[in-house]
């Protein structure tokens, strides 16, 4: 209820920022899910996807624990964990994984038939340069779907981004586990924001940041 009554006021005081783009990931009747990005400012020189997928998955993480699925979202940290590791291996070899995703399929193009179940997530920068997370999406089952979903945009940024910016990619998703790791909260609305600035960062953990959890 809190987070709504803020992004309420915030579209009311219109502090939204500036569209920059939308994710949609479309869940269809014949098990398919497609992944699309729109980027809404041409004026863009570096399109970078790794800023948006750990936005979105700072968003993901605290959906779940809205919705009391603290345990899904552990579950799907600890999995991303091992992609992560899985991306650079002991080699130092770039590694593009196709990631389970059970019954689902990914078609190269979005099916004809209208989805059955839909997820947006608008980015908008901020004065600060910060991006700003507006999520949308489909009711019901969102245990099983919220995660699903994140993994299905993964998916299609590991096909899309080139070696080093997958490598970043990975790197990044290990800080933003450093950061929950040391927050003795970390459900909580701040995190939306902190953890992926913490993670794109080259900033180490310290006094001020967190607790580490269980102290």
């Amino acid at each position: 209820m809190i987070k709504r009554l803020q992004d309420f006021w915030e579209r009311m005081r219109g502090d939204q920022g500036r569209l920059q783009a939308t994710v949609r990931v479309e869940f269809y009747p014949n098990r398919t899910a497609f992944a699309s990005l729109t980027w809404h400012n041409s004026g863009v020189q570096e399109r970078d996807l790794v800023p948006l997928a750990i936005f979105l998955y700072a968003r993901i993480l605290y959906e779940l624990a809205e919705i009391n699925e603290t345990r899904v979202a552990k579950e799907l940290m600890a999995f991303l964990s091992q992609v992560a590791n899985l991306v650079i291996d002991e080699a130092k070899e770039t590694n593009r994984p196709r990631l389970p995703l059970g019954e689902l399929t990914l078609p190269e193009q979005a099916p004809a038939e209208p989805p059955s179940r839909s997820y947006a997530a608008d980015f908008f920068q901020q004065k600060d340069g910060q991006l700003r997370v507006s999520f949308q999406g489909s009711l019901g089952k969102e245990g099983v779907y919220l995660p699903s979903a994140f993994v299905v945009f993964l998916q299609y940024c590991i096909n899309r981004l080139p070696d080093e910016g997958l490598e970043r990619l990975a790197q990044s998703l290990g800080r933003v586990h450093e950061y929950y790791k040391f927050r003795k909260d970390f459900w909580d609305s701040a995190a939306v924001t902190t953890a992926p600035v913490f993670a794109l960062g080259t900033e180490k953990l310290g006094p001020g940041t967190g607790e580490e959890e269980g102290e």
